[in-house]
């Protein structure tokens, strides 16, 4: 009985060490919001999604200049998840952030 324990503990110790091949750890696009200004937007594919991550410490909005999509609040220094429409062509988005009309960027979605 001892014999089995050592094989048995290594391959616990394995699972735990890596090989995890899981999607959720992998990087995820996001878009940042610092300094009252939005960073480079992940090109992206339709119905895909991705972060807006405000790093200020007041509230902004992602927001379509065409009315492509609605407007997403994000408040200081919070994150939320976007989708992109499915089906939105291919091609630059322009958009901006209601609030600061200083603020805009454009998004690039791929085929």
């Amino acid at each position: 009985m001892r014999r089995n324990f050592v094989p048995i503990a290594l391959l616990f110790v394995a699972a735990a060490c890596g090989g995890d091949t899981d999607d959720t750890l992998a990087a995820v696009p996001t878009l940042t919001i610092q300094g009252r200004s939005f960073g480079v937007a992940p090109e992206t594919a339709p119905g895909a999604d991705f972060r807006i991550d405000n790093r200020d410490s007041v509230n902004h909005t992602f927001t379509s200049v065409d009315d492509l999509w609605e407007s997403v609040d994000v408040r200081a220094t919070s994150n939320v998840e976007f989708t992109v429409p499915a089906d939105l062509a291919p091609g630059t988005y322009n958009f901006v952030c209601r609030i600061h009309s200083d603020m805009s960027g454009r998004l690039t979605v791929t085929g």
